[in-house]
């Protein structure tokens, strides 16, 4: 009888263990593919509509914060506009679903895969982020304040350096 509660109990914590490990494999999944090359955009307006192609793939919520958090494109104002204007604000919606999910926002950027540094655009620290729900983004920031036209991927990160969720935007 005692094995029989000592066998329960293994496959039990196995069991459990195998479920955290295929979480962690998932979000590990979703950084490396969002470490490829930027490739699409969901193509919006000044006000949030979506006016040609959508990118799937762009501002999906990793597995650690799937129901926790929400990007724009989840609910009905995505990230706009894009393209972007070089001397323009993209908006960036974000919501909670639980409180405090999270004590820092860090958003990077990136324009090819093979970039050695990802640079900081916006650091958003725990007093920041009371009554939260939204990110201004200058086009010249995601540009380097040069006039490089292209497309770069918008990374969101915790403090902890886990990936939240990533899209492309288009520098014009």
């Amino acid at each position: 009888m005692i094995i029989n509660k000592f066998a329960f109990w293994i496959t039990v914590f196995s069991v459990l263990l195998l479920m955290g490990c295929s979480k962690s494999n998932d979000q590990r999944d979703f950084e490396n593919r969002a470490l490829t090359t930027p490739d699409k955009i969901t193509k919006t307006d000044s006000n949030g509509e979506i006016v040609g192609q959508t990118d799937p793939d762009d501002w999906r919520v990793g597995p650690m914060y799937n129901r926790l958090i929400s990007i724009s494109s989840e609910l009905s104002d995505p990230p706009h506009p894009n393209p972007l204007p070089y001397n323009s604000t993209l908006n960036l919606q974000i919501e909670f679903n639980v409180s405090d999910p999270v004590n820092v926002i860090v958003i990077r950027k990136f324009r090819l895969p093979t970039d050695t540094q990802f640079p900081l655009l916006r650091q958003l620290d725990q007093s920041e982020l009371i009554d939260f729900n939204s990110i201004a983004l200058e086009g010249s920031n995601i540009a380097e304040n040069t006039t490089k036209e292209g497309l770069y991927r918008i990374l969101i990160y915790d403090g902890k350096q886990n990936l939240i969720s990533y899209g492309d935007v288009r520098i014009e």
